[in-house]
């Protein structure tokens, strides 16, 4: 009788165990890839009927600010690709800075989670396209170009950059 408990909890602790680890790595798995924001028609048409719910906007309000929203996307969108050049080369510089500062061994790690995060990244890029879920979906707002590709870089990935994507401490 005392034997068949401890199978008994042997095996709740198994399930226990493969629940858990399940969950870490789905958590794991989550946080890598992150979910993808929704196109700007879906994002604006969420907000105004946010905004019209809270507000009990009439259809005809809804109308008169459905532009104001759009032309805020449109220039949010706008900033965002004009600063991203800036801000990855703040973060590579980071990367550089910290490199500087690590024994070689740390140095080979480090450079190990950058190569696992471009990968991962490069693997995200490859899922949504060349150019992101959105831009392909709907294109860049109307009268603006597409910034241009970046230069090939001999084997690094074709996305523009971001943080890790530059070797660092060498």
């Amino acid at each position: 009788m005392n034997k068949s408990w401890q199978v008994y909890l042997v095996l709740i602790g198994i399930f226990a165990a493969g629940g858990l680890s399940g969950w870490v790595v789905a958590n794991g798995v989550a946080r890598r890839h992150g979910s993808l924001p929704p196109p700007p028609e879906v994002w604006i048409a969420r907000q105004i009927e946010h905004v019209a719910h809270e507000l009990q906007l009439t259809p005809e309000q809804k109308e008169r600010i459905k532009p104001i929203v759009k032309g805020t996307t449109e220039e949010l969108d706008k900033l965002r690709r004009q600063s991203m050049p800036a801000v990855h080369g703040i973060l590579e510089r980071m990367e550089t800075d910290i490199a500087a500062q690590l024994t070689p061994e740390q140095r080979t790690k480090f450079e190990h989670i950058l190569k696992e995060r471009r990968e991962a990244r490069k693997q995200l890029r490859e899922q949504r396209g060349p150019h992101g879920e959105r831009e392909r979906s709907h294109g860049p707002p109307s009268g603006e170009q597409s910034p241009p590709p970046p230069p090939d870089t001999g084997g690094q990935p074709s996305a523009p950059s971001t943080p890790g994507d530059k070797p660092v401490g060498t």
